[in-house]
């Protein structure tokens, strides 16, 4: 009797040990409030924080996670990208019935960098969206994501934001949801993101869905491996449709869960006649943890070569335009002042010409140092978008051309890596054969073209 109450003292000491040192190892609660609903709705959060000692381009010390608990269940993790900075980090809480709620926010030591020692939080404020509202129907679709589960850990292709797009076509109304992931680390190689899309984010759409002017939902698709377009059959959590990253390109499915969670606000955003890559100039804090990654991972050079290495993102200029091609590829050639080279966004690679209409970014490697003052022509070529084998091959090219329509800003970035203003660079739309290029800014003001 007397060796059994020992055995009951030691585990409850064992058990005490482990309540008082093993959680705090693990998690640490740094805020907490409550607040109530009158009705069902969509709740935001925007929890401004930061994380001492780290930097998202230091291994080791990338970044301090911050997870999220809503009436003590698990809501989601919040990955601290901006480091020691004050950040507003924007995300959705998810559908919540009416009554008081109990907000918590926790140091989750565990999915932390190993250096990461504590969060500071500045504000949470909650916001609530009722069916009342204009943007209650865009919330309430919106996808949420569980992490790829090879980036655990890792710090890596996270997503940095999520906007959608609304079309209306008579009683239907169509929502597009796509985010902005820090990188990809599988697909396309890095001088190719550079030169066919104008950085190193990795832009994918995630969810599509359609519903009629009674709410009903008529289509719900999603990107899944491959980029193929399939049939959401998945399962909804906290009232939002569920994915997770489970390719190394980012590409999801609507099966399976990982350890994080993520749930990003979208915001709404018009791309009529700009580039998806405009979202990352109106939120530019989005180009420096893309330089951040891209130098933690080894893959930012001092000399300048092709394939999965580039040079400092502040070497290049960003030219965004709008064309319509068929079996042609686009790319842009810049001449210096002083200077007899002149510099093409493709390399020399027919792959890096950008073969797809629309409106684009690419982007041109310049000298170390050059700024804006010192371009002094920029042109564009067309060119055919693969390999003639033959006689007939390039007489098919003879009706090929390329319809230039605009240009709509040319920029380099600052020392920050925020993007500078725009080159006053203002065309008509224009039309080019195959082989022919096309100046469209001379410091003279004087273009010219040529075959």
């Amino acid at each position: 009797m007397k060796s059994c109450s020992i055995i009951i003292i030691k585990l409850f000491v064992l058990s005490l040990f482990s309540i008082c040192f093993t959680q705090p190892l693990t998690a640490q609660k740094l805020s907490e409030k409550t607040f109530r609903l009158t009705a069902e709705a969509e709740v935001l959060l925007d929890l401004t924080a930061s994380a001492p000692q780290t930097s998202w381009e230091v291994t080791g010390s990338e970044a301090a996670v911050a997870t999220i608990l809503v009436d003590g269940q698990y809501n989601q993790d919040i990955i601290l990208f901006a480091g020691e900075k004050p950040f507003t980090y924007q995300v959705m809480l998810g559908h919540l019935p009416a009554g008081e709620h109990r907000l918590q926010v926790d140091f989750n030591r565990q999915q932390s960098a190993s250096k990461a020692t504590t969060i500071k939080i500045l504000d949470t404020k909650i916001s609530v969206i009722d069916a009342g509202k204009p943007e209650y129907e865009a919330l309430s679709l919106a996808p949420i994501i569980y992490a790829r589960p090879n980036t655990t850990g890792h710090f890596t292709d996270i997503p940095l934001l999520m906007w959608y797009e609304k079309e209306q076509n008579g009683a239907l109304t169509t929502f597009k949801y796509s985010v902005i992931f820090t990188n990809e680390d599988g697909g396309t190689q890095t001088g190719a993101l550079m030169a066919r899309w104008g950085r190193t984010t990795d832009i994918e759409w995630i969810y599509e869905v359609q519903r009629d002017a009674q709410g009903k939902i008529i289509s719900a698709t999603y990107q899944g491996p491959s980029h193929e377009t399939k049939n959401f059959q998945g399962q909804h959590v906290l009232g939002h449709p569920a994915f997770m990253v489970v390719t190394n390109n980012n590409n999801v499915s609507d099966q399976g869960k990982s350890e994080m969670r993520f749930m990003p606000r979208p915001i709404f955003f018009d791309l009529t006649r700009i580039s998806r890559e405009e979202i990352m100039d109106r939120n530019a804090w989005t180009y420096q943890v893309m330089a951040q990654e891209l130098k933690r991972e080894g893959r930012i050079l001092e000399t300048h070569k092709t394939g999965n290495k580039i040079n400092d993102l502040r070497e290049y200029l960003y030219i965004e335009a709008a064309s319509d091609q068929t079996k042609t590829g686009i790319s842009f050639v810049v001449k210096l002042r002083n200077n007899p080279n002149w510099y093409s966004s493709d390399q020399g690679i027919n792959y890096y010409k950008i073969e797809r209409s629309g409106y684009f970014r690419t982007t041109v490697h310049l000298p170390a140092g050059t700024r804006l003052n010192q371009i002094e022509r920029i042109a564009v070529r067309c060119d055919a978008f693969g390999n003639p084998k033959s006689f007939a091959d390039v007489d098919k090219l003879a009706d090929t051309q390329c319809n230039v329509k605009t240009i709509n800003k040319v920029f380099m970035m600052n020392e920050q890596y925020r993007p500078s203003s725009s080159m006053p660079i203002k065309i008509q739309p224009f039309k080019m054969a195959c082989g022919e290029m096309i100046e469209v800014y001379s410091a003279s003001g004087v273009k010219q073209s040529t075959r």
